[in-house]
């Protein structure tokens, strides 16, 4: 294996360190983590690399670099893909990218190796090497990429902290959209939770005080995570906003809804869609339901009800219409909604939370307040599913004294 004296590494390349200790601004030297099983080597990278202004470690074992990956920080790894002399396969090294990808994947891995082939280059990468090069090296070479896998890394970390923050504004939002604030009215009381599966989801739920002794109910899941879903959700929410009155009717909104996001809907999406309108005082709900889970009704002697009823969910179509039914509410009733996130939430087994295990919280918890059976039941659902969430999950829950 050929590699660079310290003389040649002295003269060949002259190259400024301002990527490295910025210009004009001296800053932490980068940090540079080098493996290989011949000290000449490790020993001609380390020189090269003091010269051109980094930070730099040796190892000479895959264990070592499990290690040292552990116990501190680097800004590259510059490593070869054989450790043993009689090892020319590659082997060891694909080993090791793998080993390091499960415990860091943001730092960057320049694979530096005397045997290489195409095939080689092309499985490390696809093992999570970033880049690739031969022994011997050039001195620019090995230079320049280190340099340009480190700015990579760092726009990339700056992005996705950026995005963060982002996100963690879009939250605010969301929680905004998503008013579950409604004081009691007339021994009526509601209490409701999400869980996004990113930091903003396509779930969406709303109160709406309509006059002294009457409110509004909705319930939606919106095809589509994430920002997109989120910014849907605020479509929706604006559209609800701007249609719904004091003596609103339940199938007049879902048709009024369903016509306007049909407008702007992308293919292919669409949103379920639950809508209550609750008079406090007479105990009257009237509903319609745009194709979302229906909701259960559980009756203070423990009989569990679901309000099923027709209606395709909004978006798709603009010319579908809506049904809309009403019932009594009684003295003991609790009456849950919640978005598919719930009954879906799968065990590590692959089995759903399902509709009858939320019949048998809401049943078992039927004398206890709307905000205790909201918690009893999200409590339920996270533990099934061990705080894997795939989906959105939302539950509103409506109780009567």
């Amino acid at each position: 294996m050929s590699c660079p004296t310290e003389s040649e590494i002295a003269v060949t390349d002259s190259y400024s360190t301002s990527l490295v200790t910025g210009i004009g601004v001296a800053t932490k030297p980068k940090r540079v983590l080098v493996a290989d099983d011949q000290q000449d080597v490790l020993h001609a990278i380390a020189l090269l690399l003091k010269l051109e202004g980094f930070e730099s470690q040796t190892v000479m074992h895959p264990a070592a670099v499990i290690e040292a990956l552990g116990a501190s920080g680097f800004d590259l790894l510059i490593m070869d893909l054989n450790y043993t002399l009689d090892t020319t396969s590659g082997t060891e090294g694909l080993d090791l990218i793998s080993s390091i990808r499960k415990i860091n994947t943001a730092v960057p891995v320049l694979v530096i190796t005397a045997w290489g082939t195409i095939e080689l280059a092309v499985e490390a990468l696809q093992r999570g090497a970033s880049d690739f090069i031969q022994k011997p090296w050039t001195n620019s070479q090995l230079i320049q990429k280190s340099r340009d896998l480190i700015t990579r890394a760092e726009q990339a970390r700056r992005a996705r902290v950026e995005l963060e923050e982002e996100q963690q504004e879009s939250v605010e939002i969301q929680r905004k959209l998503l008013s579950l604030n409604l004081p009691a009215q007339h021994g009526i009381t509601v209490s409701g939770d999400c869980r996004s599966m990113r930091y903003v989801g396509g779930d969406y739920c709303h109160l709406t005080t309509l006059t002294p002794s009457k409110f509004s109910v909705s319930i939606a899941d919106v095809a589509g995570k994430g920002v997109p879903g989120a910014l849907l959700t605020a479509s929706l929410r604006g559209l609800e906003k701007s249609i719904v009155t004091h003596d609103v009717h339940p199938q007049q909104l879902c048709s009024s809804l369903n016509e306007a996001l049909a407008e702007i809907m992308p293919i292919g999406k669409f949103v379920s869609f639950f809508f209550a309108v609750i008079d406090a005082e007479s105990r009257n709900l009237s509903y319609s339901n745009a194709g979302h889970n229906p909701p259960i009704l559980v009756r203070a002697d423990g009989t569990a009800l679901e309000l099923r009823i027709g209606g395709g969910v909004l978006g798709l179509f603009s010319d579908w219409t809506y049904e809309q039914t009403q019932l009594k509410l009684e003295s003991g009733d609790r009456l849950v909604l919640y978005t598919d996130g719930i009954t879906e939430a799968e065990s590590r087994h692959n089995e759903e939370f399902g509709i009858e295990r939320v019949k048998e919280i809401m049943v078992h918890h039927r004398t206890a307040q709307a905000e205790d059976i909201q918690r009893s039941l999200m409590q339920a659902v996270t533990q099934h599913c061990e705080e894997r969430f795939h989906d959105d999950a939302t539950v509103v829950v409506i109780a009567v004294q």
